[in-house]
């Protein structure tokens, strides 16, 4: 099927005031049964515009503005083809078909970034009050069809379009929490586990006669991926419970969640000045 994406945000100053580097993921990545027709950016009218790979392969945007202004906007269009696929088409390497899990030495080196850190406390969640932890040789299928099913039922979803991604700590404590903070609690809790896990930003699109509306459809959304051999990267959706199909259109991938945020930058001024943002994504099928 063929879709067309537009992307838009706008912030709005008080006063005209001057900008730092903008950095923007928001681009979608070709990947298997996704291709990128064509595609294009706008931003404010005399604006460099530079496009990059970052340190995880995102495609990336970075934007300078060499003057003062009270607008800042950005608008991407484009038209995907997307093929239908099931998101359960694979086979585990047989380490990791039932639980526990443990990857090679040299898998372990590799994926050293993604794995649960002794040194960062922050990343960590500590035990689900809501999801025991599988017993040994519970189906791993099984086991985080189970967990991401538990998150959706246990975490409430609200929507903020600005700030950071609260700890994961912070979201279990609160039970509830933008999709970028379920993305980074599911996260740490793979991580206790025993899996690699990386966050994940982009599009998240359901046909108008979808049976089971999503949460954060029609918004930028945040989801998490973890690394299962034999698999590889396999989406999970701790938002709206389920595994991710070709109707989540990924953007960027990385460790932390300011390596998937959208839009990123900062504006100066001289004194304190209001400040407004809106955005808005609309994904519309073509045939």
């Amino acid at each position: 099927m063929l879709l067309r994406l537009a992307y838009r945000s706008l912030y709005e100053y008080g006063r005209p005031v001057s900008f730092s580097p903008h950095e923007l993921r928001v681009f979608p990545r070709a990947e298997a049964g996704r291709t990128v027709r064509q595609w294009e950016f706008r931003a404010n009218d005399g604006a460099d515009v530079q496009h990059r790979r970052d340190l995880f392969d995102n495609p990336l945007a970075r934007c300078f503005l060499s003057y003062a202004s009270d607008r800042l906007e950005f608008a991407l269009d484009a038209t995907l083809e997307i093929r239908e696929a099931n998101p359960f088409h694979f086979l585990l390497d047989g380490r990791f078909a039932t639980f526990p899990w443990r990857y090679s030495p040299e898998e372990r080196r590799r994926l050293a970034p993604f794995l649960l850190s002794r040194r960062d406390s922050t990343e960590r969640a500590g035990p689900l009050p809501f999801w025991p932890a599988p017993k040994r040789g519970t189906d791993t299928v099984s086991a985080l069809t189970s967990l991401v099913r538990a998150m959706n039922d246990h975490i409430a979803y609200e929507r903020r379009e600005e700030g950071a991604a609260q700890a994961p700590a912070e979201t279990l404590r609160r039970a509830s929490g933008a999709c970028r903070d379920t993305a980074r609690l599911l996260a740490a809790a793979l991580r206790e586990l025993g899996l690699a896990a990386r966050l994940v930003s982009g599009y998240l699109w359901e046909p108008d006669d979808s049976p089971t509306p999503r949460r954060a459809e029609g918004a930028f959304h945040a989801w998490t991926e973890a690394y299962l051999p034999g698999a590889g990267w396999i989406g999970l959706d701790g938002t709206n419970g389920v595994w991710c199909g070709p109707s989540f259109i990924a953007c960027a991938a990385g460790l932390s969640p300011a390596d998937i945020t959208p839009v990123l930058g900062s504006y100066f001024a001289s004194e304190p000045v209001t400040a407004k943002m809106s955005a808005s994504v609309h994904i519309e099928q073509l045939g």
